[in-house]
């Protein structure tokens, strides 16, 4: 009778254990991640954010077109710039004045990537009505938090250290 009983209670405790196992992980998961193309979730958020009415949100979407075809040029040409800097490792010497000139080349395509991203949100910005600026103005203040997550580099990109 010891025997079972134990059993019993050693059972009750790993049901008991299993169940708040189970309720943590609920309780600490977030919504699943919403279906759509890549990038939706931040064209989600702006449009939710802001309260885009339909007009406002096809303009938006125009925007976002425009911004992701400049934005895909600017990638682009990062990659291969990376691949030529880091190329010049592969000699025996490499040449510091190509080099010197890449890292140039490099930081100007990240200036151009920032002020890309600049204009766009500023033409979001012209999209508000004035009942809307309060949440843009929100909205901006988050913007540091997005921006400063690190990116991971596309193919052809820095690699990892």
């Amino acid at each position: 009778m010891e025997r079972t009983k134990l059993l019993t209670i050693a059972l009750v405790g790993l049901l008991v254990l299993n169940l708040v196992t189970i309720g943590f992980l609920i309780r600490q998961s977030g919504p699943p991640p919403s279906p759509g193309a890549p990038g939706e979730g931040p064209a989600r958020l702006i449009i939710d954010r802001l309260r885009l009415d339909t007009g406002q949100q096809q303009q938006y979407r125009r925007l976002i077109d425009s911004h992701r075809r400049q934005t895909r040029v600017l990638a682009d040409e990062s990659a291969q710039l990376y691949r030529r800097y880091y190329g010049l490792l592969a000699t025996d010497q490499p040449d510091t004045s190509q080099a010197s000139s890449l890292s140039r080349q490099i930081a100007e395509n990240q200036r151009a990537v920032a002020q890309l991203n600049y204009a766009h949100f500023r033409d979001i910005k012209a999209l508000c009505r004035p009942d809307q600026r309060a949440d843009f103005a929100q909205l901006v203040d988050e913007l540091g938090q997005l921006f400063a997550r690190p990116q991971r580099p596309g193919p052809g990109g820095p690699p990892r250290q």
